[in-house]
């Protein structure tokens, strides 16, 4: 990776729609040049997917909560188990092992407070090697996303 793939990198975390043309006038190199870049970033997995990203608030009736997970016990089979469940789960957004006072950060977006019950029912209660969780409801959300800051 080069420079020119780090700008065009920081450019498309923005806006993936972006004509190649456009995005070549930013980073001064031809259309072509680009998207030649972008197809190597692409195979490389650097560039991993596109997604249309939903304003929440502008959507009725969903809420967001961060719940803090601690296993009852670890080891490789234990974590792979939970670590599955959780990719499963759609309404699961986003999660993180972490090291610290709790196993995983759970970050899952629900349509109500009776289907954040239903996921903790489903996806914690359920599971014998979940110790014990927290949760925390987001009243709003100021700042989201997902850029790398390249």
């Amino acid at each position: 990776m080069d420079s020119f793939d780090t700008e065009i990198l920081k450019i498309l975390q923005t806006s993936s729609r972006i004509s190649t043309e456009e995005l070549g006038v930013r980073v001064g190199l031809s259309a072509s040049a680009c998207q030649r870049r972008i197809k190597r970033l692409k195979a490389e997995g650097i560039v991993s997917n596109e997604v249309a990203i939903l304003d929440r608030e502008k959507l009725p009736g969903f809420i967001t909560v961060i719940i803090d997970v601690t296993l009852e016990k670890g080891g490789e089979k234990a974590l792979d188990k939970f670590i599955a469940q959780l990719n499963e789960e759609s309404r699961v957004q986003q999660f993180y092992y972490v090291a610290g006072e709790v196993d995983f950060v759970v970050i899952v977006v629900t349509k109500s407070m009776d289907d954040f019950d239903n996921l903790c029912r489903q996806v914690l209660m359920s599971n014998a090697n979940v110790k014990k969780f927290s949760s925390k409801v987001v009243i709003k959300s100021e700042k989201v996303g997902m850029a790398v800051p390249l």
